[in-house]
């Protein structure tokens, strides 16, 4: 009691001190308001154009008052202005505020405004500007089929300048898009490239640019499941951020490496980089959207712990923060499959049900908004499975009976509906289907007239061979050792070019690529070359990267057998995948579905139903 009233009276002295300050200065209060917003306005006017565009964006606009005067300053007076710089900094600086309120139709015409001052200005710097600024517009909205339209129209306009930092974060930009459209392979090779003229440059300040790039590698490693670089990057991207204190990449690769400690059961492990992670996420404002997909991951690490309760809790949690926040996540539909998981885990049919319901809602919903995915639902969200576990349920209570009932006919009025909706699809599917026969078709009538054109080649080169031996002949005696000795080199680069060739074509004969040994440095040890010069060869030869090549020549042989091979046909789809070099089973496929457009479980099965042998 003694001890209440002693707080109490601390709090009261507490409450009667800050009332005297708050008298003392009320006076005084209104006349400093006043004095300062005179004062900002007044500095506004000193400001050049485009200083001011800078401060705003960097500052101004994080602060309520200083954002609503520089937006009357902008509207008052650069927007009207006769200095066509300045409008362009006015509408640049108005088009950011406006993306930033998620107006992102304003800011689009605001943008296209920028462009055409740019022009009348002829001013190459302003229009690269406005490309810049429309294409990062484009990419935070999702439209990465402009963000990339705009991205390469500045690459263009940068072709013949030497302004490296405006190139490489444009770069950065086109590696992103690859990564959101899956092309995992083609934006580390981007990253790297930027990585290599980074370290070849000597400016200092473009080292700041590696935190960003690491972030984006690590994406793309874990998109190609190749853990141990990602891990390696992690590792390297949290020094650095922490070096520059750089909290938004630290953030994100932490919880990239609390995911890479997940996937190898590092289960501790991954909820204490997860929890830090959620720590910075509440220190900076930046990477607010991104907490409801750390608590995804959190609850993916307690189902596969099988702590079913926990993962419950935390996924309900993160399902909360998505709609709170009305974000459009492909992870609200995991979500929702994960929650429908954990509580078939559990025996709570009835909430198994409901989140499977919802996680084939939002299946649909983003299936519309991006055209097409890249999992099945009806694999997904196993409706055989769940109707499985509900007769089970059914033989125990009464009360689980009546959701048995319920639960059927929403899986029953699911199945209809879902067959209308992949009635169309399965059309585009057949097409497919009957492309790919035509090409194996079309390659046989290849294969057949490649000996011939082998033949001809040859007589053509020695031909050609004479052709240049008898100019030699003729050349003087003064240039001849010159020229011998630099026709020499060309002939061995020729020849060594050739040799290698031919040891590329005899690789893909003996089908060597079918070995889970084939990475760069394993294959270049068995051509007896280096890594460096078989990868330059590769994408001048095949153009595409290594990794490209290997993985097109395995989905090909797949191809060709289970055409031929019917005993080949009736493997599953993981021992399919093993035996022509995949680690996992999920890799193979999404390679096979993005070089056909099909799953192969699909080709197989319409290969069986038409009898093919």
């Amino acid at each position: 009691m003694l001890l209440q009233k002693y707080i109490a009276v601390l709090l009261l002295i507490f409450s009667i001190s800050i009332t005297e300050q708050s008298l003392a200065q009320e006076n005084t209060q209104d006349t400093i308001q006043q004095f300062n917003k005179d004062e900002f306005k007044t500095s506004l006017q000193k400001l050049g154009p485009k200083e001011f565009a800078r401060l705003f964006t960097q500052e101004y606009k994080q602060d309520s008052i200083k954002a609503k005067i520089s937006i009357a300053h902008i509207k008052e007076n650069m927007l009207s202005s006769q200095d066509l710089l300045t409008q362009f900094w006015g509408n640049y600086s108005l088009a950011r505020w406006q993306h930033d309120q998620l107006n992102h139709e304003e800011s689009i015409i605001l943008t296209n405004k920028l462009y055409v001052i740019a022009l009348e200005m002829n001013n190459d710097d302003l229009i690269l500007s406005s490309f810049i600024s429309k294409a990062n517009f484009y990419y935070e909205i999702g439209n990465y089929e402009e963000s990339m339209e705009y991205n390469l129209k500045a690459i263009e306009l940068l072709k013949n300048k030497k302004n490296i930092k405006r190139r490489l974060a444009v770069i950065h930009n086109i590696a992103l898009i690859k990564l959101q459209i899956n092309d995992y392979s083609g934006a580390i090779k981007l990253l790297k490239e930027m990585i290599e003229d980074i370290d070849g440059s000597s400016d200092s300040g473009l080292k700041n640019l590696k935190t960003g790039i690491y972030v984006a590698l690590i994406k793309g490693y874990l998109g190609i499941e190749d853990y141990l670089q990602a891990r390696t990057y992690c590792e390297k991207s949290i020094r650095l951020s922490r070096k520059n204190n750089d909290k938004e990449s630290e953030f994100y690769s932490i919880s990239f490496l609390g995911t890479i400690e997940r996937i190898d059961k590092n289960y501790k492990k991954a909820h204490q980089l997860l929890n830090e992670s959620l720590v910075i996420a509440d220190e900076i404002k930046a990477v607010e959207e991104e907490i409801p997909l750390i608590y995804f991951e959190k609850g993916e690490v307690f189902y596969d712990e099988k702590k079913y309760d926990e993962a419950i809790t935390i996924l309900l949690k993160a399902d909360s923060l998505m709609q709170k926040n009305e974000l459009d996540f492909i992870k609200q539909e995991e979500t929702y499959a994960l929650l429908a998981k954990s509580y078939n885990e559990i025996g709570d049919i009835k909430n198994s049900v409901k989140f499977y319901e919802k996680a084939s809602k939002a299946y649909k919903e983003n299936d519309k908004r991006q055209g097409s995915m890249s999992v099945d639902v009806i694999k997904k969200y196993d409706l055989k499975a769940l109707k499985e576990e509900l007769n089970l349920a059914e033989k125990k209570t009464q009360k689980t009976r009546t959701i048995l009932y319920g639960s059927i006919f929403l899986a029953l009025a699911t199945v209809i509906g879902l067959i209308f909706f992949y009635k169309k699809r399965e059309q585009k599917n057949q097409q497919k289907f009957t492309a790919i026969l035509k090409n194996l078709e079309e390659e046989k009538e290849i294969l057949e007239t490649t000996k011939v054109q082998e033949a001809l080649f040859i007589k053509e080169e020695k031909e050609k061979l004479k052709e240049k031996d008898n100019a030699r002949a003729k050349i003087t005696s003064k240039k001849e050792s010159t020229t011998t000795t630099e026709v020499k080199e060309v002939e061995i680069i020729d020849e060594t070019k050739e040799r290698l060739l031919k040891k590329l074509k005899n690789f893909e004969t003996k089908e060597l690529f079918l070995s889970k040994n084939s990475s760069l440095n394993e294959v270049a040890k068995k051509l007896k070359t280096n890594t460096s010069y078989l990868s330059k060869l590769v994408n001048a030869h095949k153009g595409k990267s290594f990794t490209a090549y290997i993985t097109d020549l395995r989905v090909n042989y797949a191809i060709r057998r289970l055409k031929e091979d019917k005993k080949f046909r009736s493997y599953t789809i993981d021992s399919i995948a093993r035996e022509i070099g995949f680690n996992r089973s999920e890799s193979f496929s999404r390679a096979f579905k993005n070089k056909t457009g099909l799953y192969p479980s699909y080709y197989i099965k319409n290969l069986d139903s038409q009898n093919v042998v």
